[in-house]
């Protein structure tokens, strides 16, 4: 059975540290106060070959097949799955709990007119048209916020008004 894409950076993080010479210990240290350039690059560099050599699960999907024969790509992805390990494994992290730095900073990422906005915000700075920029700024933050909307609304679940009381049927909208 395949090791999960924890497990092996669990593994490689552990095995790194040791062959540098670094007294790690499990739940009680923090990998980054001990992590170095080096070290992690090793760490990359382990967990890819673990996928090369199949020892890794990895989906059967057309994305993944392109990442495993392109190295450039493999170490790109393995270097996120590091950094994501080793801010959640609380094995890695003496056991606190991961809080997002920036949450919903990645809202509308996707999103092509979010996109085309922030690169005509930049523009406009770049060229000194702060007037500009922060009517654009306004613009991105509208639709980034229509995004939001949409998404949540996406997340309500359906209600089937013939099995609600009628007197509680007009608080549906």
């Amino acid at each position: 059975m395949a090791t999960t894409q924890r497990e092996a950076v669990f593994v490689a993080t552990i095995s790194a540290l040791s062959q540098a010479g670094i007294n790690f210990v499990v739940g009680e240290s923090v990998v980054h106060d001990v992590m170095t350039k080096e070290i992690r690059a090793n760490v990359v560099e382990r967990v890819c070959t673990m996928f090369q050599s199949g020892e890794v699960a990895f989906k059967d999907t057309d994305s993944n097949t392109s990442k495993l024969s392109d190295t450039k790509e493999l170490r790109k992805y393995v270097a996120g799955l590091v950094t994501n390990w080793h801010n959640k494994d609380k094995s890695l992290n003496a056991g606190a709990k991961y809080e997002t730095k920036n949450p919903g900073s990645r809202a509308g990422a996707n999103d092509e007119q979010v996109k085309e906005l922030k690169n005509l915000k930049t523009r406009l700075e770049a060229v000194g048209n702060t007037e500009g920029a922060l009517k654009v700024a306004e613009a991105i933050t509208k639709r980034v916020e229509e995004l939001k909307a949409e998404t949540t609304s996406k997340k309500l679940p359906e209600v089937d008004l013939t099995k609600i009381p009628e007197h509680l049927r007009d608080l549906i909208d």
